[in-house]
């Protein structure tokens, strides 16, 4: 089987555990792996493969792998990019490709269609193997930088959700996949609801407009206490000063607690314990939006039921059996929704939750997405 490497720009980053977990999953798909970063973080948990910062500790020896057709192939699609310094591009893309040699790898797989697919596409080019990327939201839809040429010089391209698809299809001719991060179903348990007069709720993310907070908040302001909720706003960012007085103004102190950045192993202990996540995720000003969010699809896996908004990946994620889905930035919809979940009766809600681990076990499994795309690697054409 090929040697995978996979290109990131920071590892391990606590918010991008989907690589992490795609990462694992190919290697146990039988794969050889390592992760080659521009920056290397950091991190309490060890991994069982390499870590490389790209552009330390290059063995010049291995210029004899260089292939010299791709070299000019490698040189073209330089040429052809508007957003990069090419010169940085062409170097970097050099080293990864010496780097990438000294370890034997045959397949280059990026996360992010930006700076690091451009590099896996020089070094793939230089080296003659083959390479692809993914695409996630914000390198798309609010950074997209010459994605038509990253498209059309990849060996295959995955797309999260099927709207991404659709968009990448028109913006250029090449081979487009759609591929759903998946979840580890082993980490993430069912369990059983614990009966309790008041409704917990849990919003789990960034701090920042694309997710809708603010929306959230608007929505619970006359129901939260008639109906006695809690919402634990789990994260930070730039706008949780503001949230904080909104909920101040809106007379919500005691029914929102914001308990800050917890770490990935605090969401899977904690997840279950909330009767459901509520994500009203959506495009902000500058076009910036979550495409498959994972924490909807880690939420259904312990049996958590979602309200989610009608966006990108999310109206794919989320079925009317396993949770709500409304349209974004509609406060009285996001309300009506609450309303309803809080009216199910106990048993709904946990049948609700099994259906919706149900389905990420069929359609979100990190072990079945990695087959599928360690299939591609194996079978780019």
């Amino acid at each position: 089987m090929k040697k995978v490497a996979f290109v990131a720009p920071t590892y391990p980053v606590l918010s991008e555990t989907f690589i992490q977990t795609e990462v694992a999953s190919v290697k146990s798909c039988g794969h050889d792996v390592c992760v080659m970063t521009f920056e290397i973080e950091e991190s309490e948990k060890s991994f069982d493969y390499d870590i490389v910062k790209i552009g330390r500790d290059i063995r010049v020896s291995e210029i004899v792998n260089i292939n010299w057709f791709g070299f000019i192939k490698a040189i073209s699609f330089v040429s052809k990019q508007t957003s990069m310094p090419k010169k940085s591009l062409f170097a970097y893309g050099f080293k990864l490709a010496l780097q990438l040699a000294e370890k034997d790898i045959n397949h280059v797989h990026a996360h992010f269609c930006q700076h690091t697919a451009a590099h896996a596409i020089v070094a793939a080019k230089l080296l003659n193997i083959t390479c692809s990327f993914v695409a996630h939201g914000h390198d798309v839809y609010e950074f997209a930088y010459d994605i038509e040429q990253k498209i059309s010089s990849s060996d295959f391209v995955v797309a999260v959700c099927k709207d991404m698809l659709t968009d990448f299809n028109s913006m250029a001719k090449g081979n487009v996949k759609l591929l759903h991060c998946g979840v580890n179903i082993k980490q993430f348990q069912l369990h059983p609801k614990t009966e309790a007069k008041q409704l917990r709720f849990v919003f789990l993310g960034r701090l920042v407009e694309q997710k809708g907070i603010h929306h959230l908040i608007d929505a619970l302001a006359p129901i939260a206490q008639p109906l006695d909720i809690h919402l634990d706003i789990v994260g930070t960012g730039d706008l949780e000063q503001q949230l904080k007085a909104q909920v101040e103004q809106q007379g919500l102190t005691r029914n929102v607690t914001f308990l800050g950045a917890k770490p990935h192993e605090w969401v899977k202990e904690n997840l279950p314990n909330y009767d459901s996540l509520i994500a009203p995720f959506c495009f902000s000003e500058t076009g910036c939006v979550d495409t498959g969010p994972l924490v909807l699809k880690e939420a259904m896996a312990v049996g958590t039921p979602v309200i989610t908004t009608n966006i990108m990946g999310c109206k794919e994620i989320v079925s009317p059996e396993t949770g709500f889905v409304v349209r974004e930035k509609n406060v009285e919809e996001l309300r009506e929704a609450i309303e309803h979940f809080a009216q199910l009766s106990s048993n709904d809600k946990t049948e609700m939750g099994m259906r919706a681990r149900t389905r990420v076990e069929q359609s979100f499994n990190s072990l079945k997405q990695a087959q599928q795309l360690s299939h591609w690697i194996e079978n780019p054409a």
